[in-house]
């Protein structure tokens, strides 16, 4: 597997002076109820029904979550904001639009940082699962599959997962049309992934990297925890 940087992320971040996510009592953060389990602090709990639990689907799921971007103006910037009609079935879906070289990427916190200690515990599950669709501009505009990757992030230690490939899990899923991506949790804890903590997940976020230009969107939906 080929490995991304998310490093990358952060200098291109901090060039751009945009470095910092909206803060934990920005607007659109609520307290944790009882109405909305993903709510509070991670605690280890049975596994939803049918092994399956939806951590965000923007139709009621995870509707707290904010997410951040970059920019930079001698690079690149990228912009991600949930968007109606552009979900897997014409429902809402993450949309992260890229434009410009070097690191884009967006983070989607799924609890818009409230409470500070606000995560999902992971162990029941083996696969963290999501839909995923790539528009490009134009044929040659599109990201690099190969360096598209996912990587989470926690509450309890704010340490990083690994990055784990797209491609590796989905082949040819940068063909205009929805795939769904299934990856193993495990894949996130190997290697620079060793302090993530799998049960406080909070965010869930997408980078890419190319040294020319592009100019694409990427589209997200239904992130999802399975026992396969």
């Amino acid at each position: 597997m080929r490995q991304v940087f998310p490093w990358l992320a952060v200098l291109a971040l901090g060039t751009a002076g945009c470095l910092c996510p909206p803060c934990p009592t920005a607007g659109g953060a609520a307290p944790a109820t009882a109405a909305n389990p993903l709510w509070g602090p991670a605690t280890t709990g049975p596994v939803a029904s049918g092994g399956r639990l939806v951590v965000w689907d923007g139709d009621g799921a995870g509707n707290s979550a904010q997410g951040w971007d970059a920019c930079d103006p001698k690079s690149g910037c990228s912009k991600v904001s949930s968007a109606a009609g552009t979900g897997v079935n014409g429902t809402t879906g993450i949309k992260l639009h890229g434009d410009g070289s070097g690191w884009l990427g967006m983070g989607w916190n799924l609890f818009g940082w409230y409470p500070e200690n606000a995560g999902i515990d992971m162990s029941p599950y083996t696969n963290l699962t999501f839909q995923i669709r790539v528009q490009p501009k134009s044929e040659d505009t599109g990201p690099d599959p190969a360096s598209v990757g996912v990587l989470l992030g926690c509450s309890r230690t704010k340490k990083d997962s690994a990055t784990v490939s797209v491609e590796r899990y989905a082949k040819g899923f940068a063909d205009g049309k929805w795939h769904k991506v299934s990856m193993p949790i495990s894949a996130f804890t190997k290697g620079p992934g060793a302090g993530f903590d799998p049960g406080s997940f909070w965010e869930f976020r997408i980078t890419t990297w190319s040294a020319s230009p592009r100019h694409f969107d990427i589209y997200v939906d239904d992130i999802a925890l399975e026992k396969q």
